[in-house]
Order: C-alpha cells, then structure tokens, then sequence
C-alpha cells in the first residue's frame, strides 16, 4: 500500500509554494522530490497532492487546491497509475462544481468516468467517487434524471459487494435525498436522508460533523411537510456542531443558518428569517464569492420577504441579481430559476423615474 510520511507532504508542499524551485508542473517536481531523497515514488508524490490539495479544499484555499490537484494527475499520469489519476480528475471536477464552474467540471468528471470504466483494474470505490460527483453537479444545474442515474448506479456498484448500508453508501443517500428535495419531492427525500443519519451515527457517533450535515439537510425537508419540531431539532443539534467545528463564520454554519431561517419563514417569524437569510447570503458570499449560482436561492428568500413587506425595489433587484447568476449556469427548466422569473413577472414592469 502506498504510504504518505510527514516528510514526503513538507517536501511536496514546498515544491509548491516556495518561489524559484527549478523546474515546473509534474517532472519539476519528481526531480526536486529525487534531489531531496526522501525515497519515495511517483505514485506515492501524487497521494501527497492529493493529501495537500483535500487539505486546501477543505480551507476554501480552492486556488491552491487547483494546483495541487493538477499537480496530482499529472504525477499520476507520467506513473501510469489510472486509480490515482482517476481519483485526483474526479477531485479537480469537483473542486471546479464548488467554485461554480459547471462546464469544466463536467469535462474533467466525463474524463475521469470515461478511465474508470475501462480500466479493468479499477477500485470499485473510483467509479463510486466519480459517479457520484457527476450526480452532484447534474444536480446543481438542474439535469436531475442524469443526477438520479448516477447516484443510483454508486449504489448499484456498493450493493452489488454487499456494502449498501455501508458507511460508502451514506453520502449518496443524503445526495438522493437532496435531489428529491431540489425536485420538489418531499415525501420521497425523507427515507434517504434518514438512512444517511442512521448509517453514519453508527459509523461515526451522534455527534460527528457529517451526522450534523446529515441533519441540517433532512431538516428543510421536514419544514416542508410541516414537521416544524423535528426540524428545529435537527437543525439546533446540527448548528452545535457546526459551529464547534467551523466557527461562527464558515460557509457550512451559512447552510445551516439559511436553514433556520426557512423555518422562521414557516412560522411567519419575517424579521427573524430576514434577519437570518442575511447572515447567511453574508457568508455564502464570503466563500463562494458575489456571482455563484449557489447565491440565488437566499437571494429570492430575501426576495419574496422584500415583497411581502411592500419593498418592491429591494424584491426587484434582489431577483435580478439571481437571475443574472442563473442564467447560464442552469438548466432553462431548473425550479428556482423559473421561480425567480414568476418572482420577476409578480412586480410587474419596471416603472421608469
């Protein structure tokens, strides 16, 4: 098994960030890792970018994280390793759907699922990971058949090795879950998120962070059934640890707290979901910057609470400014973008001054 020491990920990662090294991109840095006689392979060097650049990612460091991505398949590549070239493409297109650029992720991820099927050798947990990755960005931009297909084949894969109540399999329950959820399917979203919830609680214990995550999802689901308790439940536990674990300003405390403003909305506690929803677009634009497509679905809650306090300016340039980020990103038949629009056409024409 290839193993990664402390020594090969400070040699790597000052390949990367020290200025002047000599050479550049993957046979730069085999030759600085040989120079330095750490003793250790090529294979072993990409799992070290690999290792670095999770570690990026998981920092919203996303520039970096690119480069050590790349970084990564290239090493693998000159290798000839396919499962670790396959693992650092489906990490890069990943990397590419968080930052909102859904056409380079979708090439990278055709890349990566295009190796991990024909490459007989393959780790079954490769063709999981990408297509996995490929339901997630086919949900983001609204290609929710294709985003069903490809979770269900991840599962397909786990059942097929007995590992569907896996801890492998939860990520993809909670991924159909949210697909259900952005397909307006309520009823449907409930089974899978809870199956996430059960399968990592016991995997990992009550109180981990992906059990958090778990629940801060299932919980807007359950706001639109009307199970008003359980959600706030859900999303108290969840924030804890949330905010234990990321600090009061994190893009994952912003999930959660556009949460618990949706469910304010639902009790017709308006200044508190307006006051939430604000905090939330607030550290969403933080992470992600002013234009991701991820913006637009606080930006129309923000929205439709202007409207209903008779601030029909602020509603207007609220649902032009995510319309803007839509258009283009998403499918034309995506929900949200077509309720941004009905929001749009509810004011009626723009009175000039």
């Amino acid at each position: 098994m290839v193993t990664v020491s402390e020594g090969l990920l400070e040699t790597v990662a000052g390949f990367v960030d020290g200025p002047g090294k000599p050479g550049s991109g993957a046979a730069g840095l085999l030759s600085a890792v040989a120079r330095v006689d750490v003793g250790a392979g090529p294979d072993a060097i990409a799992l070290a970018l690999i290792t670095l650049g999770t570690q990026a990612r998981n920092e919203r460091d996303h520039p970096r994280a690119e480069v050590l991505f790349t970084l990564a398949w290239e090493v693998a590549a000159a290798a000839g390793d396919t499962p670790l070239w396959v693992r650092a493409r489906t990490l890069l297109g990943g990397l590419h759907r968080i930052r909102g650029r859904y056409t380079e992720a979708e090439e990278v991820l055709r890349e990566a699922l295009a190796a991990a099927e024909t490459d007989g050798e393959m780790p079954f947990g490769s063709l999981v990971g990408v297509c996995n990755e490929l339901g997630i960005l086919f949900k983001y931009v609204g290609k929710f058949d294709e985003a069903e297909e490809f979770y269900r084949r991840a599962l397909e894969v786990l059942e097929e090795r007995g590992l569907g109540q896996a801890p492998m399999a939860a990520p993809l329950f909670h991924n159909l879950s949210g697909l259900a959820h952005s397909r307006g399917d309520f009823a449907a979203a409930v089974e899978p998120g809870r199956q996430a919830i059960a399968i990592r609680e016991q995997s990992l214990g009550p109180d981990h962070l992906e059990v958090a995550l778990d629940k801060a999802a299932l919980a807007p689901v359950l706001i639109e059934l009307g199970e008003l308790e359980e959600a706030e439940a859900l999303l108290t536990s969840a924030l804890t640890v949330v905010e234990e674990t990321y600090g009061p300003e994190h893009y994952e405390t912003g999930v959660a707290v556009g949460n618990l403003a949706a469910l304010a909305y639902r009790r017709e506690q308006y200044a508190r979901a307006r006051e939430l929803f604000r905090r939330c677009l607030r550290l969403k634009e933080q992470a992600l910057g002013p234009e991701h497509p991820e913006l637009a679905v606080t930006l129309n809650n923000l929205a439709i609470l202007a409207r209903r306090s008779g601030d029909s300016d602020r509603a207007r340039s609220l649902w032009e400014r995510a319309l803007a980020i839509l258009e283009g990103s998403v499918q034309q038949g995506y929900p949200l973008l077509a309720a941004v629009r009905r929001g749009l056409d509810s004011l009626g024409p723009e009175v000039a001054a």
